[in-house]
């Protein structure tokens, strides 16, 4: 059988995974199943015949990943690949059925508040390189460095607000339908 692999490109925000889990299974109603992500947003997909795909996606970092990859593969997941902590999950829907893999608004406010934890870290990190590259070597960098690096570095923090802000916003939308 000769597959034919399609590369797409479509961009996300971080708390818009619910939006790109919608995307890939309409691409599979089109006959474009994921293969795997590739790089920061884009995607490999193989073409065949439509089928009606449940994809899922979840946030984890852990170091206990084989643990965490073959419970969820237990419950009849074929895990896709991951990309920067993201893991895309595929299965088949049956009789008008939608899969889940977060079954109660718990286990999705605990993936968005890993998503948190990974953004609130990453700025000190920065920091910290910077402040680092710059004692290392007092006084000996040129003007465009210094704005190019102090650039990047505020666009980190703008970045990283944003997606903090709307991930605490989902957060708060899934506890009150908890409380309901």
């Amino acid at each position: 059988m000769n597959e034919t692999l399609i590369r797409k490109r479509k961009i996300f925000w971080s708390w818009q995974d619910e939006k790109q889990e919608a995307w890939l299974s309409g691409m599979s109603r089109e006959g474009m199943h994921l293969k795997g992500p590739d790089s920061f947003g884009s995607y490999f997909f193989m073409q065949g015949p439509a089928r009606e795909y449940s994809y899922r996606l979840d946030f984890n970092k852990s170091k206990t990943a084989d643990d965490y990859l073959q419970l969820i593969r237990d419950a009849g997941w074929e895990h896709l690949g991951s990309r920067a902590g993201w893991h895309y999950w595929r299965k088949e829907i049956q009789d008008n059925k939608i899969p889940e893999i977060f079954t109660d608004p718990e286990s999705k406010i605990q993936k968005y508040q890993r998503l948190l934890a990974s953004f609130i870290t990453s700025a000190p990190a920065l920091y910290i390189i910077g402040l680092a590259i710059f004692k290392q070597y007092p006084g000996r960098h040129p003007l465009w460095f210094v704005i190019l690096f102090i650039s990047l570095f505020m666009a980190w923090i703008v970045f990283a607000a944003i997606n903090s802000i709307m991930i605490q916003l989902r957060i708060n939308e899934l506890k009150r339908k908890r409380t309901l």
